[in-house]
């Protein structure tokens, strides 16, 4: 997935910038969460306290096996997060209920439990429970690929043209075919730079329409913050892609 953060990276000199992969730290962990919050969530009620940022960074670290962030200029520019959708009792780790925030919120937002704010962020989460919905039909189905999931990718784009999608991208492959893995895919929507993945050859395997935007009410009184346009729908997507040869995606 690509966010939007609205800064530059900040180039000095002659020499070409310097790109790096790193194991996360907390700094840059909050880095990441900022990210999201500009991107997905910039009319947020102030009151929430980036809630939804937090919820969605830790249901897409929850069963990573593998995460790595991009260090441009010794400052943080995306990051990208790899697991298996199984754990080692073969037990599935996604579940598509509606609900799936709840334990996330009470982590960091327990005062919301129970209460509108509670149900309003869900609604601003409709775009992650789409989603899940989809990657459990895929599981469901058989799907080789759908053993392993890319669980989020999350690019700055004010530092575009420096490849950093695709370096974290190749990283990601490259410790999916360590593992063994035959494929893998992922989840993204309307919301997220998709056609990044289209770019990079992958399959487009599902795609579907799905509930009303963060913000935008699904139907007449539903519980929304900020925005008051009409309804609007958007869509889900996975994408996957086989692994073999180095260069089958590129």
């Amino acid at each position: 997935m690509a966010r939007r953060e609205e800064r530059t990276c900040d180039e000095t000199g002659h020499q070409a910038p310097k790109l790096t992969l790193e194991q996360p730290t907390d700094a840059t962990l909050d880095e990441a969460t900022e990210l999201i919050g500009k991107t997905w969530y910039p009319d947020e009620p102030a009151k929430w306290g980036g809630a939804c940022e937090q919820i969605e960074l830790a249901h897409h670290l929850e069963h990573a096996t593998y995460v790595r962030v991009a260090m441009l200029c010794n400052r943080f520019t995306g990051i990208v997060a790899v697991g298996p959708t199984r754990g080692a009792n073969g037990a599935l780790l996604v579940s598509a209920s509606a609900l799936w925030y709840r334990n996330h919120l009470q982590s960091v937002a327990p005062w919301a439990a129970g209460t509108q704010d509670e149900v309003a962020i869900g609604v601003a989460l409709a775009p992650i429970t789409a989603e899940m919905v989809l990657t459990q039909e895929l599981i469901e189905r058989g799907d080789a690929r759908s053993a392993w999931e890319v669980t989020l990718l999350a690019v700055d784009p004010a530092c575009h043209g420096h490849g950093i999608g695709r370096a974290l991208f190749t990283d990601a492959q490259n410790y999916l075919r360590a593992q063994g893995a035959a494929g893998f895919f992922l989840a993204t929507d309307d919301g997220c730079d998709f056609g990044f993945y289209d770019h990079l050859g992958l399959e487009r395997i599902a795609s579907r329409e799905a509930a009303s935007c963060p913000g935008v009410p699904q139907e007449e009184g539903s519980a929304s913050y900020g925005s008051t346009n009409k309804k609007k729908p958007f869509r889900v997507y996975l994408y996957g892609a086989w692994l073999g040869d180095q260069d089958d995606v590129c």
